[in-house]
């Protein structure tokens, strides 16, 4: 096969070469640039592009820069050792089309490959004659025949491209560079003598229209297509087949100015090299229209010769149609940069705030922090984090049955806990506060798990008991909708269901999502960090297109668990600090740092010591019916308000979160008062 051919090949047997050298190309694995750290597997096998790509450092490798980095080796040298692994054999003698080769010391294909067309080239024309002299022999000629007539040219294009007759062979010239030319017979010949070119690279006709052209460029299969696409007041270039590759490497370095516009064959070939044409542009972010001018004919020229005035009226639709989408695209873009100036929002901004006079909020059920978030949830995104135990989900659970019963709907996405155990946390808890206005005996609350098993209905006392917590929540419970979706549910899904309550019922919906860290990802070839800074981003972009509060659960680092909370607590922090609206955490309360009489904040040995004997109490706590841990929420960001903290109780027992109560000269309990 000829070199080219042999390159190609190569490339298919990259997922090979990887497994023979242990690589498991059905997974991530660490990225192949011995410069790039990845400690999270990053790179995946592409077998449809046979490349690898590193998703961190956005690098594509062939199985050329693989073995180079394996290897070490570079130039002809990498090319005859990829081709001797798999018993390549190599054309050289037949073929002068040898791809030179490079050291590669940034594999990035692309641009290896364009180098190679650029090495190759200018090798193979050191031993060339310069043709201009036979060019300008040729064109001198060209009155000789009047087979330019009968393609429809005319003398001003002629001229133009420096077209021509060869006496000797003849054949109609038409130069396609320096080195290169494509002579027609002006015979009626087969197709094997029908053309004839020069030995070595061959140059695509009028290439340099892609840069130079101040209009859209058409892409043709032939010259002659191009010229009468040139001759019908456009600009074309003719890529010699159905399909050109180089044309797609010339392309990734020389950015066309316009679109361009695909007029390949009116044939199957044509139809199919246009298809290919089309992905390769894709892939590249090259803007392309297609368009059919062949007027039923196979192809551009013989539509020019059989209805030329048809044919370059469809030519300038053409061209200009595309001009005419530009020209509106422009507009379009002019409109939305002078709609981001402030004056373009203040009607909007008018209409929102009218909308929303007097609109409730939606309170969170515990006074003291809706009055530091003032009055409550707001459309906006609400991020909680805390330590594993802690109560993210109760304090969440409980901010949904605290909402529902003032009349607002919730839905809550649970990622981790099915319905049942849901349910039976509010109702352990309602059992709980039950229990509390009796005067604090606890003899009928009961926990989660005996709910769950059976254990509360040993009486009828208890029976009863039960059945009046249930009801209470059944007055409540239908405002609250639960989906479950353990591991299946991404933020496009969350997304569909805000929009289908919505439209079923009318109403604006508190959204729970249980938690951030487990939302199905987004790519599954991704990094963690980067699925959640997606997924965060994605539930602002719901709660502001929806007009909802979004109140989102999170997990901590692991090295929190023994310091005060702070931003960069959270697990895979990136975008949640930026991102959010209000960003919270839970700790115990005294975490925090403290100073020393001296003023100086305690060293760290100490610190630590103190937290670990303040946790061991407060564990202590959650095992003693009645007994509360003492917890801190703390305000991290409130883009809109003031920072702080408030003081919570948690009985964990019983899955309830209270504002903690005072002792007073009565006896009585009372609430801690409003500062």
């Amino acid at each position: 096969m000829n070199p080219e051919e042999a390159k190609e090949y190569a490339k298919t047997k990259l997922e090979a070469y990887l497994n023979s050298k242990g690589i498991n190309t059905a997974s991530n694995f660490s990225c192949l640039n011995p410069a790039h750290e990845d400690k999270h597997p990053s790179m995946s096998f592409d077998s449809r592009r046979n490349r690898c790509h590193c998703f961190s450092c956005g690098v594509d490798y062939d199985i050329f820069d693989v073995v180079a980095i394996d290897t070490g080796l570079s130039g002809k040298d990498l090319f005859n050792h990829v081709y001797g692994l798999y018993n390549i054999n190599v054309d050289y003698e037949n073929s002068k089309n040898q791809t030179s080769s490079k050291s590669i010391s940034q594999p990035e294909s692309a641009a290896m490959a364009a180098t190679e067309i650029d090495i190759n080239k200018k090798s193979q024309n050191e031993n060339r004659e310069n043709l201009t002299d036979f060019f300008e022999k040729c064109h001198a000629a060209v009155e000789k025949t009047d087979y330019w007539k009968k393609r429809g040219l005319s003398k001003a294009t002629v001229d133009a491209y420096n077209l021509g007759y060869w006496e000797e062979k003849r054949r109609f010239v038409i130069p396609t560079g320096e080195f290169s030319y494509n002579a027609r017979a002006t015979w009626e010949a087969d197709k094997k003598e029908r053309y004839l070119k020069p030995k070595g690279q061959f140059e695509l006709f009028n290439l340099k229209a892609i840069s130079l052209a101040e209009q859209p460029v058409f892409v043709v299969e032939g010259e002659f297509d191009a010229l009468s696409i040139i001759e019908a007041g456009g600009i074309a270039v003719a890529l010699g087949s159905s399909s050109n590759l180089r044309f797609i490497e010339f392309l990734k370095s020389n950015r066309p100015k316009y679109p361009l516009i695909l007029a390949l064959d009116n044939d199957e070939a044509g139809r199919a090299g246009e298809a290919k044409l089309s992905e390769e542009l894709t892939k590249i972010q090259v803007e392309f229209v297609d368009a059919d001018i062949t007027l039923g004919f196979k192809d551009a020229n013989e539509a020019l010769v059989g209805d030329r005035e048809t044919f370059i009226q469809t030519v300038l639709n053409a061209r200009n149609n595309v001009l005419a989408l530009l020209e509106e695209k422009r507009q379009k873009e002019e409109e939305a940069y002078y709609g981001t100036s402030a004056v373009s929002g203040l009607t909007e901004f008018i209409e929102d705030i009218k909308s929303r006079h007097n609109k409730d909020c939606v309170s969170t059920g515990f006074q003291n922090l809706d009055d530091i978030l003032d009055g409550g949830f707001y459309p906006g995104l609400y991020i909680i984090g805390a330590i594993s135990s802690l109560g993210k989900t109760t304090f969440a659970l409980q901010v949904a049955d605290n909402a529902a019963k003032m009349g607002q709907d919730v839905l809550v996405f649970s990622l981790e806990m099915g319905k049942q155990e849901l349910i039976a946390k509010s109702i352990s808890r309602l059992s709980f506060q039950k229990c509390r206005t009796w005067g604090n005996e606890l003899d009928f609350a009961t926990t989660t798990r005996n709910l769950l098993n059976g254990k509360s209905l040993t009486s009828k006392k208890g029976v009863d008991f039960l059945n009046e917590c249930i009801k209470s929540y059944a007055d409540y419970a239908g405002r609250i909708f639960y989906h479950i979706g353990i591991g299946d549910i991404g933020v496009e899904k969350i997304k569909a269901v805000i929009a289908r309550h919505i439209r079923i019922t009318g109403r604006k919906p508190l959204v729970i999502i249980d938690y951030l860290q487990i939302i199905a990802p987004f790519d599954m070839r991704a990094t963690d960090k980067q699925n959640t800074d997606k997924a965060v981003v994605e539930l602002k972009r719901a709660s502001r297109d929806y007009d909802v509060p979004i109140f989102a659960i999170s997990s901590f680092n692991r090295e929190n668990y023994t310091s005060p909370v702070n931003i960069a607590s959270f697990k895979e922090s990136g975008a949640i600090e930026y991102t959010s609206d209000v960003l919270m955490a839970l700790q115990f309360k005294g975490m925090d740092y403290l100073k020393k009489e001296d003023g100086k904040y305690e060293d760290e040995k100490s610190r630590t010591a103190r937290i670990i004997q303040l946790r061991n109490e407060q564990e202590k706590n959650a095992e003693i019916p009645g007994m509360a841990q003492q917890l801190q929420l703390k305000i991290l960001k409130n883009r809109n308000g003031r920072k702080g903290g408030v003081d919570l109780d948690f009985h964990p027992m019983f899955n309830c979160f209270e504002v903690p109560k005072q002792k007073v000269e009565n006896g009585g309990w009372t609430l801690r008062s409003k500062k």
